[in-house]
């Protein structure tokens, strides 16, 4: 019996919570909203969804970016937008809610592990202005962050049950030890550069910090995560290496384009991590992405959003050349490569 009313209670939790998920999905431009824990549990979501199975794995897609940008941006982020042709999709932590009260019921009572536990995921049309958003979302948002609190509930997994006949399926999938031995081969590609290439992508970026004053650090990294050019500007404190955060940042490119598939069936364009007192933005490039850590100042986001991709481009356009000359079209044998080392 104690079962049941507490499962009961569950229910209507989660129904407050759709109903003001509910009104944020009736925005003009929104089509879906969901409110997922840090560890990838989807609460309650409204909009169209396919299946359940769809659901768990946006929900782990949009978790990954979201964690990663809290790895980036510890104590400072206050939301990631990713833009891709089709749609914006917005995540943000519900700390963001603007509700200093519950804030400081979160802090004394200790309900949650921290105040990045749940946060909100918004797919929208790629003409809506997110500034209405989130204007118009802001007291759907606190009375959210009021249930979960007051609520006293964890809302912690078990997530999926799976049967006899998925085990065997996740089991057999990880099988992929085969008989025949696979001969592995490297681009050339992922070796580098050419000294010239290096020097056109290192000029880009030296006339890029002096058009921005209030840049603190840009960066190329080439699929894997690895630097091809950097500039740093000014002092960062960062709580990573700088080349742990060009890894990382390539790893939330790639995660969100995941995750744009899985909702829009789409490969993203750009990455904004918008922070207390900076700006992170990522764009696309070919093989690669270009990253820059920027202060807010001087320029304004509209201004920035319109000036970085004219760099970008003039990134991009020296990378395809660099993929098109022939020796980068050939691919290395590794054991002809480094030689044959014999261990005896």
């Amino acid at each position: 019996m104690v079962k049941f009313q507490f499962l009961g209670y569950l229910m209507i939790i989660r129904e407050r919570i759709g109903k003001h998920l509910d009104q944020i999905k009736n925005l003009k431009g929104v089509e879906n909203v969901v409110l997922t824990q840090r560890d990838g549990n989807p609460i309650q979501s409204s909009g169209v969804w396919f299946s359940k199975d769809e659901i768990f794995s946006v929900s782990a897609a949009t978790s990954a970016i979201y964690n990663i940008g809290i790895h980036l941006h510890p104590k400072e982020l206050k939301y990631i937008l990713i833009e891709g042709k089709k749609a914006k999709i917005l995540i943000a932590p519900l700390k963001n809610s603007y509700d200093s009260p519950l804030n400081k019921i979160l802090e004394e009572q200790g309900i949650f592990e921290n105040d990045n536990e749940f946060f909100i995921a918004i797919t929208t049309l790629p003409t809506v202005n997110l500034g209405s958003i989130f204007l118009q979302t802001g007291d759907s948002l606190m009375k959210i962050k009021r249930t979960l609190i007051t609520s006293g509930e964890s809302f912690k997994p078990p997530l999926i049950e799976f049967n006899d006949e998925q085990i065997k399926k996740m089991m057999e999938e990880f099988d992929v030890k085969e008989d025949f031995s696979r001969d592995f081969k490297l681009s050339a590609y992922s070796l580098g550069f050419s000294e010239k290439d290096s020097y056109q992508l290192d000029e880009i970026l030296k006339t890029f910090s002096f058009t921005i004053p209030d840049l603190k650090c840009s960066f190329v990294t080439l699929e894997g995560g690895f630097i091809a050019s950097k500039i740093i500007k000014k002092e960062i404190f960062w709580y990573n290496p700088l080349e742990t955060i060009a890894a990382m940042s390539f790893s939330l490119f790639q995660t969100s384009n995941r995750c744009a598939w899985l909702l829009k069936k789409m490969q993203i364009k750009t990455i904004l991590l918008d922070c207390e007192t900076n700006f992170q933005f990522i764009y696309g490039l070919d093989k690669g992405i270009f990253s820059s850590l920027i202060d807010k100042g001087k320029y304004k986001l509209g201004l920035l959003r319109l000036i970085i991709p004219q760099y970008a481009n003039k990134l991009n356009q020296v990378i395809k050349k660099a993929l098109v000359i022939e020796d980068y079209k050939k691919y290395f044998d590794i054991k002809k490569l480094l030689g044959e080392l014999i261990i005896k």
